[in-house]
């Protein structure tokens, strides 16, 4: 697999209000997506509220410092070839943080590591891939990842109040190899404190062969 679709699948299970920008037609050959098919999340996982198929993990909920309100995603399941948006909302939980008095400096230096892997179409496997990046305001090559409070957008989270996660991004099929995958979001911060874990697995169809 091509370095550039470890980049390219990092935002991609992180949806949004901004989901009408989104044409109802497309010049893409990506199936329909009433006929993509989705895997359900596995047996005894705790799904996350919102529009999504995602659970959450690989880090317990109880452990997790950002009480989550809902995760969309639009479109759902996520398309190939096809801007789509995530919008995270929730607020840190004050009584699960080790230091109070410097959350927000630890915030300011906070990660997010996307994990992917995958089964393919023949069974084979496709290698674990990881790629972390700031939690900041930013963008990433064609992606956006926008972070906003109550009243502005903002650089970083806010250890007071609600704070939304809004991500724009897109699969390109020529470097994807078709298969289910299963993509693992997880924020941290400085000292290892896990802020929010995710996980969401579906079929994605690409053009890859090798």
């Amino acid at each position: 697999m091509k370095p550039t679709l470890v980049q390219a699948l990092t935002l991609c299970a992180i949806p949004t209000v901004f989901a009408a920008a989104v044409p109802l037609s497309s010049t893409t050959h990506q199936k329909p997506v009433a006929q993509i098919k989705v895997i359900t999340e596995p047996e005894g996982a705790l799904k996350i509220p919102g529009h999504n198929n995602a659970t959450y993990g690989p880090v317990p909920k109880a452990w997790q410092l950002f009480k989550i309100e809902f995760l969309e995603i639009a479109p759902s399941p996520i398309p190939v070839n096809r801007i789509f948006f995530t919008l995270l909302r929730g607020e840190i939980s004050l009584s699960k943080t080790k230091d109070p008095a410097h959350l927000d400096k630890l915030l300011t230096s906070a990660t997010l590591t996307i994990t992917s892997s995958a089964i393919l179409l023949n069974g084979d496997h496709e290698d674990t891939k990881s790629y972390t990046v700031p939690l900041r305001t930013t963008a990433f090559g064609p992606a956006h990842l926008s972070i906003r409070n109550a009243t502005a957008y903002v650089e970083h989270l806010s250890s007071s109040g609600s704070n939304d996660i809004l991500v724009d991004y897109w699969i390109p099929g020529i470097f994807l190899r078709t298969g289910t995958w299963t993509f693992e979001v997880v924020a941290e911060l400085e000292d290892g404190t896990c802020l929010f874990a995710m996980s969401l697995t579906q079929w994605l169809e690409g053009r890859a062969k090798r």
